[in-house]
Parts: C-alpha cells; sequence; structure tokens
C-alpha cells in the first residue's frame, strides 16, 4: 500500500459526506452496483488528485464514424485532426475523452514506439501519422499485407480501445490514471492483458517517475485481478444505499491471514460478490443449482434483487467470505448445513456481531454466542452418551447408533468426530422426534431442541441461514442416501431429480409442503418478483378501453371496421396490440364488445369482454384466454 492520504467531499447523490483513507494501493478497484455512484466518485477523486488523467466510458468519441448521425450532423473528423483544434483535444482529453490520442502519438513518438510494438504484437498492426492539408489522419496497416485503413474511422472497437487506453497508461506526464470501464470493448483475454500492462505500470510515483497510481472503475471480474490481500485491500466498495464507499485497510492480523488464504481461490465467479449488494453465499454448486431453481418456480428473480448465488465450496469457504462481505459492509446472506454450527469457524465469525448478541441477551440467554452454543454441545454429548448405554435401541434408532459406533470408541473422538456425531443426533430428532424420546427424556430432547431454535434465529440476525434439520439434501424427498453417512452421489441424483421435479408447475403452498424448513429459508434469501408485464398491459389496456367507449358512444353510427380506423388513428402505437373483435349495439348508448390482445411475450392471444359500463380507469376488466 502507498501511504497517500484521501480526503475530499462525496458529490450528490451522497449528502454532507467525505471520503477518508490514510493509503491507496498501486492498483484500485471501484466496485459496486450499477447505480451506486462510482463514476461520480471518480469524477469527484479526479478533482481531488493532482497531476491526474481521467478516460471516461465515452472515450473513442471523435475516434468512430457517427454512423447513421453523419448525414444529419455531418462527420467533423472525416479530414483528421485539425492541428489549429489540438489544444481543444488536449483540453477534452482532462475532461475524460481519449480523442487527444491521436495527437499524443504525434508528439511523443516513444509513447508512439511503445503502443506500435504492443498491437503489433497482438494483433499485428502497424500506425502511420501523416499530414494532410494541416490536418493528421492516422491510418493502420495489417501485417505484411500492406492494406492500410483509416485508423480512428474504420478500426474495429477493441483495437481502438487498448490504444488509448495503452497510451494514457504509458504515458509519464501523469501520476495518477483513473479509468472508467476499461472492460468496454475488450475481451476478456485483452482484459487479462491490458491488467498484465497496468500491473508494470503501477506504483508509487514519488519513488519512481515512471510509475503512477491507477484507479479502475470497474464491472468486469477479469479486470479485478487480485494475487495478494494487498489487491483486496486496495478494493474500494460502493452500495446502492449510499452509504460512505467502504474498504477493508483495517483488517487485524487473523482476519488478513483468513482471508490470504481465499484470495488464490478467488475465480471469475466468485468475484460476482463485489458487484452486489446483497451476494448469497451456499456451500456448493449443486446448492447453487437447487436454491436457483426453487427461486425460479417460486417466480421471483435473484438477479432482478441486485443478488446473485455463489458456491464457495463448503463450509469453511463460506466463512472466509463471510469475513470478506462483513469487512466490506455488505449485506450479504449465507445459507449453512448444521454441521457447520458444530465444526469449522462459524461460531468465530459472528461470536462478535452486535445483532446477534443483541438478540441473545433480549430472549434472556445471556449475549455470550459461543457460550451458549458450548451448551449445546454439552447437552448433545449427554444424549449421546445415554444412546450408546441403551441396552435396547429403538428400531427408528438403530441407525443412529450404528453410525455412532462406527466413529470409533467415544473416548477417542476429535473435534470432527465429535462434530459428526452431534449432527447426527441433531438430524434424528428432526426425523424421528418421537423414537428419540423414547430413549431419552423428553425435557433433554425439547431442552436442546429450544436452544438451537434460539441460534437460529440469532444467527438469521447477520442473514445466516442455518438448516436446523441437518444439510440440504435431507429435505429433498428425493434423496435415496444415508441420513447419516452422506456421499455426493447421492446427494447429486437427489438434486437433479427434484430440479426435474421442479419442472412441473408448482404453487407456493406445494413448494412449502414438499420442502418445509428449507423451502422457509429459500424465501429469506434476496429475491424481486419478477417483471410484471400484466400490471403494465393492463394500464395501456384501460386507455384503449376508454378510447373505445368513446367512439362507439359519440359515434352511434360507426360500424366495427369505422371504430377500428379510428382507434388506430387516436391509438396508433396500439395497432400490434389491441383490435376490436366484436361490437353489438343495443339500445342507445349501449354496447358490448370484444377486445383481442395479440400474442406477445410467450402469452397466448387473449380478449377482454368490455361494454359501455366498464370503469376502464378502474381495472373493471378481466383478461381472458381467446
Amino acid at each position: 500500500m502507498i501511504n497517500k492520504k484521501l480526503s475530499f467531499d462525496l458529490p450528490i447523490p451522497w449528502k454532507q459526506k467525505k471520503f477518508e483513507t490514510p493509503q491507496i494501493g498501486a492498483i484500485n478497484f471501484l466496485v459496486g452496483p450499477n447505480g451506486s455512484g462510482k463514476s461520480k466518485f471518480a469524477e469527484a477523486l479526479r478533482l481531488h488528485l493532482g497531476n491526474v488523467r481521467m478516460l471516461g466510458t465515452d472515450r473513442l468519441s471523435g475516434m468512430e464514424q457517427t454512423g447513421a448521425l453523419k448525414n444529419i450532423f455531418g462527420d467533423h473528423f472525416a479530414n483528421g485532426f485539425a492541428k489549429n483544434h489540438f489544444g481543444h483535444f488536449k483540453n477534452s482529453g482532462q475532461l475524460g475523452s481519449g480523442i487527444d490520442t491521436i495527437v499524443l502519438l504525434e508528439e511523443r513518438m516513444d509513447l508512439r514506439i511503445q503502443v506500435e510494438a504492443t498491437l503489433s504484437h497482438l494483433f499485428n498492426r502497424k500506425i502511420i501519422l501523416e499530414w494532410d492539408s494541416g490536418n493528421l489522419i492516422a491510418w493502420a496497416v495489417l501485417g505484411e499485407t500492406g492494406i492500410s485503413y483509416r485508423l480512428d474511422r474504420d478500426e474495429c472497437h477493441g483495437i481502438k480501445e487498448l490504444l488509448v487506453l495503452l497510451t494514457h497508461l504509458y504515458n509519464d506526464e501523469n501520476q495518477y490514471l483513473i479509468i472508467d470501464e476499461p472492460e468496454l470493448n475488450l475481451h476478456p483475454q485483452y482484459q487479462a492483458f491490458f491488467m498484465q500492462e497496468v500491473r508494470k505500470l503501477a506504483g508509487d510515483p514519488s519513488v519512481d517517475k515512471k510509475k503512477k497510481v491507477v484507479f479502475l472503475v470497474t464491472h468486469s471480474p477479469f479486470i479485478l485481478d487480485f494475487r495478494s490481500v494487498e489487491d483486496v485491500k486496495s478494493v474500494i466498495s460502493f452500495n446502492l444505499n449510499h452509504s460512505i464507499p467502504n474498504h477493508i485497510l483495517g483488517l487485524d492480523s487473523a482476519a488478513t491471514a483468513r482471508l490470504s488464504s481465499l484470495v488464490p481461490r478467488l475465480n471469475v465467479h466468485h468475484k460476482q460478490l463485489f458487484f452486489s449488494d446483497n451476494p448469497i453465499f451456499v456451500e456448493g454448486i449443486l446448492d447453487a443449482q437447487l436454491v436457483g431453481t426453487m427461486q425460479e418456480v417460486r417466480g421471483v428473480s435473484v438477479v432482478g434483487a441486485g443478488s446473485c448465488i455463489i458456491d464457495a465450496g463448503g463450509c469453511e469457504e463460506v466463512n472466509r467470505y463471510l469475513d470478506l462481505c462483513t469487512a466490506f459492509g455488505k449485506s450479504a446472506y449465507f445459507l449453512y448445513d448444521l454441521d457447520s454450527l458444530f465444526g469449522g469457524n462459524l461460531r468465530a465469525c459472528v461470536k462478535d456481531d452486535g445483532s446477534v448478541q443483541s438478540f441473545l441477551a433480549t430472549a434472556g440467554v445471556g449475549n455470550d454466542f459461543s457460550k451458549y452454543c458450548g451448551e449445546l454441545d454439552s447437552k448433545l454429548t449427554n444424549v449421546i452418551d445415554q444412546l450408546l448405554a441403551v441396552n435396547s435401541v429403538p428400531e427408528m434408532l438403530a441407525r443412529l447408533v450404528e453410525f455412532l459406533n462406527g466413529l470409533g470408541p467415544r473416548k477417542q473422538w476429535n473435534v470432527q468426530l465429535w462434530a459428526k456425531a452431534r449432527v447426527s443426533v441433531m438430524t434424528a430428532i428432526s426425523r424421528n422426534r418421537s423414537a428419540v424420546i423414547a430413549a431419552i427424556p423428553q425435557k433433554n430432547i425439547e431442552d436442546i431442541e429450544g436452544r438451537l431454535k434460539q441460534i437460529v434465529a440469532a444467527l438469521k440476525q447477520r442473514n445466516v441461514i442455518l438448516l436446523s434439520g441437518g444439510t440440504l439434501e435431507r429435505y429433498l424427498p428425493k434423496y435415496a442416501g444415508d441420513h447419516y453417512e452422506l456421499t455426493d452421489d447421492a446427494k447429486r441424483q437427489a438434486v437433479a431429480a427434484e430440479i426435474e421435479e421442479m419442472a412441473k408447475p408448482m404453487t407456493a403452498a406445494e413448494l412449502a409442503a414438499k420442502y418445509g424448513e428449507l423451502y422457509e429459508a429459500v424465501c429469506a434469501l434476496p429475491s424481486k418478483v419478477s417483471v410484471d408485464v400484466e400490471r403494465v398491459l393492463r394500464d395501456y389496456l384501460s386507455h384503449y378501453i376508454h378510447a373505445l367507449q368513446g367512439a362507439v358512444v359519440n359515434n352511434p353510427t360507426w360500424s366495427l371496421d369505422q371504430v377500428q380506423a379510428h382507434l388506430n388513428t387516436v391509438q396508433r402505437s396500439a395497432i400490434k396490440v389491441f383490435s376490436v373483435q366484436e361490437l353489438n349495439r343495443e339500445l342507445g348508448k349501449e354496447f358490448s364488445a370484444v377486445v383481442a390482445i395479440t400474442e406477445m411475450l410467450g402469452q397466448e392471444r387473449r380478449i377482454v369482454r368490455v361494454d359501455h359500463q366498464t370503469n376502464a380507469g378502474m381495472g373493471d376488466f378481466k383478461i381472458e384466454f381467446a
């Protein structure tokens, strides 16, 4: 990290807030959802920093033909870049445009050589700059063919993007470089190449004048090129609530160590978390598939809620993401199997969380989460000892006791074996409660159930959803494997079967009855009702019906064709959606009609029956299938 203090007032949409940090990275990543203020922040940062160059999202403006609009407004750069406008080009460049790139390449042969060497290596391109009547024209020459064409007019967008990006990256006149969405028009491989070049030039300019500090506003996981914890500490995270942008410079040594083990495993899929306010983490890919399918069957959208489902690769990996999201202040959600409570670091991750402590205190059981969980461990240990001492094991518990005995001598159990044993007992209580109570005093079981219920509720305060019945697969009716000795194959088969089953239409009540607590857990995850086309359709339909009523009532001699012709005039945009199929006049101004709705967006043809009494403004009509 570089000891460079930043302190400046944040612009709208922030209100009277200041961003401050004592350090910045050599490469800094500005990430967050669309609309979270990243570009506004970048502009404020540009004004705050000295000796800075910014490249905005419109950096190719002036370096491309204007397309259809050139016939209307003219093509101002058709003859090249006028020498007497170079000053204007440079001024525009300071505001984020890339239009000064060609000028820089003309004035700086060192830049031109570097850029041309790179483009020649990657794309077999040569750059030629020529003067013609006071205008600078940039030509590209293709390989050994010698075919030449206007670089700014006819070259592909990707190469022009790299031309602009590399020119300003290589330019040593600026200590700071801000780029808004460097991934624009770039293939993922070339995004990765660009980041390689950024790493060569990024550094502390006060130590090495050839280095510069780079700020990248990005939505691309390929730009998030994390090599170490230091890179993650260089992330500035934005959210839609427009709280002060967050970073994790203040991580303690223990959290830094846990994060260090995570960084090498952050792939493109995992990096989605940096672009979402409320990502959802599950333990594995099968969990992600099932949860995603269930949300679709519910008719809700995960992405519509600004979320995403990320399979972390095991409960311990989920714990590390919990650490990371907590540090960045993200309202992330975590779906855990029960075994995570008895093994691993989940307890350590949440024990100091204020919302968890407050919940327990309000419930009257103290505020020490670890201690409360430890008491549950002890009570489960007592139950295990009682089960192992039972002379005549009930048939329903025979497999449980067999499993416990299969763990080896009780006194030789390590932490992992104890975790398995406790989870197995909780699974038995969930699945065969009456059998467990027949062997163990009911009050002991009720005490355990009550404690687990409080723990589940406390964790929920931190958006940690614990499946108290065991693992996800234990909730699946199609699961045919052993409920104590789990296998990946059995889970895979069950998930595939359930996804196939959910392809059939299912109501919310049917889902709830079939999957129970798992369904409740999925409902608690971020989601948004799918796009409601019907509501918008009804709004337009009400206007159409109102126009129809006016046409019929005010023109008592008009035929169906005349009414339709009139509507086609006053409701011109509705011609392809609505049409009057039937019109029956009655006494006076009374009438009835049928309005047809064309097939659209996967919906079959439908109709609406209306008459002179239909209150269109109040939506007093019913849409039926034809």
